[in-house]
């Protein structure tokens, strides 16, 4: 199996002890020009209307359409639920989405499928396409995204075509980011916990001019500690500012910046660590156990600057414009010590070579810009709505990796003392990546009966990716295709106000940047997704609730041939024609009561290949996620008590332990039982301004492999944080 991707301490004693004590929270409800406040709120907000959903989205057709008016399966992961769940990575709010499979591939990268397919089109950033133009490389860009600065997360199941362009018919993940608030206040809080690792958090917000028409919002973040990982250590920095201010009572301009760093010590490196012996018999060495080294690192530094209009105009239309640039380096030292153990030696080996380490130079520039106008309209004494827009989306990606000469092979005796081999002063291999799509797109909601919408809707849409050798060992590569166009239909019935049933039907076309054996591009992925279900939104949509079933066909899918890599370095993979995936989901969100919030799903996917074949024996088939919080003030004032379940079912890989040294190849199977992860989260409102609050991950200490594919890499053992925070 190929890879898929991949501050300084503090040492004083006495910190631990003064964080774990330590908090400030400030909120303040001041407003200096209530009045004018409401004038200068013109551009509509998705309220929330329950701690673990909302009023609305429009990441499906980029018309703002409540849950049950979208006729698509839709997943918000709320600010609410994040600060409860104590959620600090974008990898742990997808792990507690539903339908969501993670796979880990090396320590700072998973691999995340939905329905079948990866996920591997990019988090989209406030709607923002962010066209990454090499997938296997980026996904610690992604990955890297700090929930703290998120508002929210919307996970759009299926195709979505639409606005996001070119992309799997898995979902889109668009990062909403906080926005300034009406009123003012600030916050502040710590948390110590597992492996001494801490956090400090800060977020103020609100008016910054007496005259009421600017305000902003600033968050930051720094997190450091230890792991269960032999030899790991990941420490992370965040900056986030915005200001808004309110060019008139009906235009708005907005200005985001962000700054983001991970440095992480200790790394292991492409395909995890070894979980056989090269005759086929399973690797024991525990859960902690990493073949890293401790001058192995892996440092991304992300950075992003946006740009936001929006007018309103006087027929109730707006118009709303942004442009964002990022850059983002990764910096890694990595070690290839190999992919399997010789029982009798102790020697790692692998099929590519002898061990060795690399020095990886990355860098990704992306440009991504949207203008779209929406709003309603009158035909045949009717109102309908309507959204025309226009996005881009440019990436960048550099990629040069200098790699050492075989040095003698790690044996399990060196017990992470192996030394650093010397690099050569040039580069083994580079590539400069280039992608980018751009189209026009619409969509309208034609108002056919009270109880009746039809949704018609498309995107033209042009593309083009070129590959370039930055060192002289392969040729370039090239693909462009123009006038694409994906077509969009949704039917939305309402069966009562609370009730709705829809179906949806939209093209699938997926360029790649995938090379086959002749070192040429693979051709693009097409198909179609269709789905239907019903949705429920009860108590003024509080609570929502939805039952879908779904089915995807896709030809030219790209699929890794086991034929190992090119001379660039890219792996080589072939097109699959024939596959199909078919499912249903089951997801509640919201609010049971004034008191008890809620939030979860059971997914049933099926994918199998053109001859009826089971694929991705390494995803689960079933997937359970629930997430519950109970205020208890009626009978314990202050006192708050949550859980989340995550139970998936049974999964196994089979594959060929590649002979070295003249040894046969030999197939083995991995397995791994169904299996649960338990979590506890319990709060209590010390006083009116403090709170304090403990989370405990896997309290049943669960042990399970989360890189199912042939290597061993374990998830966190039983864990817990305290939070503290000062409300004033």
């Amino acid at each position: 199996m190929p890879p898929l991707s991949v501050l300084t301490s503090w040492r004083s004693p006495l910190i631990p002890v003064l964080l774990s004590t330590l908090t400030l929270t400030v909120q303040a409800n001041t407003d200096p020009k209530q009045d004018e406040k409401e004038d200068t709120e013109q551009i509509e907000r998705l309220n929330v209307v329950g701690t673990y959903t909302r009023a609305a989205m429009n990441s499906a057709t980029g018309l703002s359409m409540s849950l049950k008016e979208t006729p698509q399966s839709v997943t918000l992961i709320t600010e609410e639920m994040i600060s409860d769940k104590g959620l600090i990575t974008m990898e742990s709010v997808l792990n507690h989405t539903p339908g969501v499979t993670m796979v880990g591939d090396a320590s700072e990268n998973s691999k995340i499928f939905v329905r079948g397919y990866a996920l591997d089109s990019g988090v989209q950033i406030d709607g923002l396409i962010t066209t990454s133009s090499s997938n296997v490389y980026s996904g610690s860009i992604d990955q890297g995204l700090d929930p703290v600065i998120a508002e929210r997360v919307e996970v759009l199941k299926g195709a979505a075509g639409i606005l996001s362009g070119l992309g799997e018919p898995s979902a889109t993940v668009n990062f909403i980011r906080k926005r300034p608030t009406d009123d003012t206040r600030a916050t502040a809080s710590v948390s110590y916990g597992s492996w001494n690792t801490y956090r400090l958090e800060a977020d103020v917000s609100g008016w910054l001019t007496d005259s009421g028409n600017v305000k902003g919002r600033f968050v930051s973040a720094v997190k450091k500690g230890d792991s269960f990982i032999d030899r790991y250590q990941r420490d992370t920095t965040v900056l986030y500012g915005v200001v808004e201010t309110s060019l008139s009572t009906d235009t708005s301009l907005s200005l985001f910046a962000d700054y983001q760093k991970s440095q992480t010590d200790g790394v292991y490196n492409w395909n995890s660590n070894p979980a056989f012996y090269t005759d086929g018999t399973a690797v024991d060495f525990g859960r902690s156990y990493s073949s890293s080294q401790d001058w192995t690192h892996w440092d991304v530094t992300q950075k992003s600057l946006m740009a936001e209009f929006k007018h309103r105009f006087d027929n109730d239309w707006s118009l709303v414009s942004a442009y964002r640039i990022a850059n983002a380096t990764i910096d890694a030292l990595a070690f290839y010590p190999g992919d399997n153990i010789v029982k009798s030696t102790g020697e790692f080996v692998g099929p590519w070579g002898d061990t060795y380490a690399a020095q990886h130079d990355r860098e990704s520039d992306t440009n991504s810009f949207n203008l779209y106008a929406t709003g309603n309209f009158d035909l045949l004494g009717r109102e309908h709505s309507a959204v025309i827009g226009f996005n881009y989306g440019d990436n960048e990606f550099d990629n040069i990796n200098t790699n050492s000469a075989p040095q003698r092979r790690y044996n399990v005796a060196d017990q992470g003392n192996y030394p650093k081999p010397n690099l050569p002063n040039s580069p083994t291999n580079g590539q400069k990546n280039e992608q980018s799509q751009s189209g026009v797109y619409g969509t309208v909601r034609i108002n056919v009966l009270d109880s009746l919408k039809l949704m018609v809707g498309g995107r033209v849409s042009n593309w083009s990716y070129e590959k370039h050798d930055l060192v002289g060992n392969s040729t370039d590569a090239t693909m462009e295709k123009t006038g694409i166009f994906i077509p969009y239909y949704g039917l939305v019935y309402d069966v009562t106000e609370q009730i709705s049933v829809y179906a949806s039907r939209t093209e699938i076309f997926k360029p790649g940047t995938y090379f086959g054996e002749d070192g040429q591009l693979l051709e693009p992925a097409e198909g179609t997704n269709v789905e239907g279900g019903i949705k429920v939104a009860l108590f003024d949509d509080t609570l929502n609730m939805s039952a879908a079933v779904y089915e995807t066909n896709k030809d030219n899918e790209p699929e890794y041939a086991g034929k190992g890599q090119l001379p660039s370095g890219d792996f080589i993979y072939e097109s699959i024609d024939g596959i199909t995936t078919k499912g249903y989901e089951l997801e509640i969100a919201g609010r049971l009561t004034d008191l008890w919030d809620i939030s979860g799903g059971y997914t049933h996917n099926d994918a199998e290949d053109e001859d009826g074949l089971r694929r991705q024996t390494y995803l689960p088939e079933d997937i359970f996620k629930l997430t519950t919080k109970y205020n208890f003030e009626d009978i314990l004032p202050g006192v708050t008590a949550g859980a989340s379940w995550r139970w998936q079912s049974s999964t196994f890989y089979q594959g060929t332990i590649w002979g070295v040294d003249g040894a046969p190849n030999v197939a083995y199977r991995q397995a791994q039982s169904a299996y649960s992860l338990v979590d506890l989260m319990f709060g209590y409102q010390i006083t009116p301004s403090i709170s304090m609050q403990v989370n405990i991950n896997n309290i049943f200490d669960k042990n399970y492999n989360r890189s199912l594919w042939g290597y061993a890499d374990f998830g966190e053992p039983r864990n817990a944080t305290l939070s503290l925070r000062w409300t004033l």
